[in-house]
């Protein structure tokens, strides 16, 4: 029997439109628990989503006397929120070689293994930037890495102390990432092998093997992020749910980003503007203190509808339940996730969220700002082009969005927890 030869227009007839759109769409929105009831929302200004904020109430308010004078006249004040969008990608290579197939059978199993690799790929990189603060770092390193070096020891997930336990793998590592490190502070690259980064070849537990060889040495506590991702990832949880004060704060149980601006206004001067961040400084998961953040909140009219937690978290909260407290069966979310209800609250699990933080979320004000459900970039009306210079073609799969709350008053974080592995 003749081998199957592709062209790309059988390989394009693969991709068409609506399996993209099903599968890839799909698996953004269930990379991470707290957006199973995500809202989507275009951006009206061509690479920006822009609405008002008020950020003081209207002055023409006030009790008086009989036959006095009303109250002076004056209207609400409000600032333009900017939603900048973030520019994702996914691309992977078909050789010539790969191109002749023994039948049409295996050409369509060699593509839907791609496509599940690049939509696993999404998903592991949405999840992860979708907690994060832009920045894109993964984790921090911990201790000094000589040049030459092969091996570096990770810690501080997202770059806080409580992102990760100690004895504990930030699970944000996987085999294959590309990475560089830049230094903590200014973001400036240290090693970026040339704009080639370093491939992870191997996690055992905090240790991260990579290729080539460190070409410079690398000081404990510099940033790991993707090669090229430095401040160019979606602005997450971390910070959404910031304080002026949690943004700037350079310890390592703050976030360090050099400003107060969130989505083009300062929380500084906007305090409504401000998320709600309590240091629990090492303490135990407690009731007592998850009262005390829920209360903290309900001040200021937020009525989160999900609790989410790291596994470790999870597992500290189940074991302050007892028989006499009130809490229902398991129940489901959107997206396959379980949560057990209590206090009126579903809590849930999240696999990348920070292990030591405790996160009450009001999932309605998360919402994406968007210029396009994922697609590949065409070439006339190909998928598959040619990359010049090479017995190869490629295709890239596109996505503009970033995350965004117009509410970050209604999200709160309890942070800094103390936890076992």
């Amino acid at each position: 029997m003749a081998d199957y030869q592709v062209t790309s227009a059988t390989f394009d007839a693969l991709l068409k439109e609506d399996y993209i759109t099903q599968e890839i769409v799909d698996a953004i929105n269930k990379a991470t628990v707290f957006k199973s009831k995500l809202t989507r929302t275009q951006t009206i200004d061509g690479r920006r989503a822009i609405y008002a904020v008020q950020v003081a109430v209207a002055q023409g308010n006030g009790s008086r006397a009989e036959g006095a004078a009303l109250p002076n006249y004056g209207a609400g004040q409000f600032q333009d929120a900017i939603v900048n969008t973030f520019s994702h990608y996914a691309r992977f290579i078909v050789t010539g070689q790969a191109e002749v197939f023994s039948s049409r059978n295996a050409f369509v199993q060699f593509v839907e293994r791609t496509l599940k690799d690049t939509k696993e790929g999404l998903m592991l990189n949405i999840g992860r930037q979708s907690w994060g603060d832009g920045t894109g770092t993964i984790s921090l390193t911990s201790g000094s890495t000589a040049q030459g070096s092969t091996t570096f020891t990770a810690g501080s997930a997202y770059g806080v102390l409580w992102g990760s336990v100690s004895t504990n793998t930030t699970m944000l590592y996987r085999p294959g990432m590309i990475l560089q490190f830049v230094n903590y502070s200014t973001g400036a690259p240290i090693t970026t092998n040339g704009g080639q980064g370093y491939t992870v070849t191997g996690i055992t537990g905090t240790t991260i093997t990579f290729s080539p060889m460190l070409d410079a040495t690398v000081a404990s506590g510099s940033r790991v992020t993707l090669v090229g991702s430095y401040n160019q990832e979606m602005e997450g949880w971390l910070k959404m749910v910031a304080t002026a004060a949690f943004m700037t704060g350079n310890t390592s149980t703050t976030l360090n980003l050099g400003t107060t601006i969130y989505h083009n206004i300062d929380r500084n001067t906007a305090t409504v503007w401000n998320g709600n961040v309590t240091d629990a400084a090492q303490a135990a998961l407690s009731l007592t203190l998850i009262r005390a953040i829920k209360d903290a909140l309900f001040v200021r009219g937020g009525l989160p509808d999900l609790c989410i937690g790291s596994t470790q978290v999870v597992r500290d909260y189940e074991a302050l339940l007892t028989p006499n407290q009130r809490y229902v069966p398991a129940i489901k979310l959107e997206g396959g996730a379980t949560a057990i209800e209590h206090d009126g609250l579903p809590f849930t699990k999240d696999k990348d969220a920070p292990a030591q933080a405790l996160n009450l979320v009001k999932t309605d004000e998360i919402r994406w700002a968007q210029r396009n459900d994922p697609d590949f970039i065409r070439q006339g009306d190909q998928i598959l082009q040619k990359v010049t210079g090479y017995d190869m073609k490629e295709a890239v799969l596109r996505w503009y969005a970033n995350l965004d709350t117009p509410e970050p008053r209604y999200q709160a974080m309890l942070y800094n927890l103390l936890v076992a592995p």
